[in-house]
């Protein structure tokens, strides 16, 4: 009876909870993924790598002639 009189009640705290769900294929395939991502990168850094060098040298020879 005293409760309405003193004051309102309190609500109950509301948590925005999301359940997770685990997928081990979906991870290993993720996982996978970006093992390919990271070989592929590499490999087109190593073809870059070599082209940049020999444009460079290209440039250095060239420069180098005409003085």
């Amino acid at each position: 009876m005293l409760s309405p009189i003193i004051g309102k009640r309190r609500k109950h705290k509301s948590f925005n909870y999301k359940p997770r769900y685990y997928d081990p294929e979906k991870d290993e395939r993720k996982k996978k993924m970006q093992r390919i991502r990271i070989q592929s990168n590499v490999r087109r850094g190593q073809g870059r790598s070599v082209l940049l060098i020999a444009a460079l040298l290209f440039i250095i020879f060239y420069i180098f002639i005409n003085l």
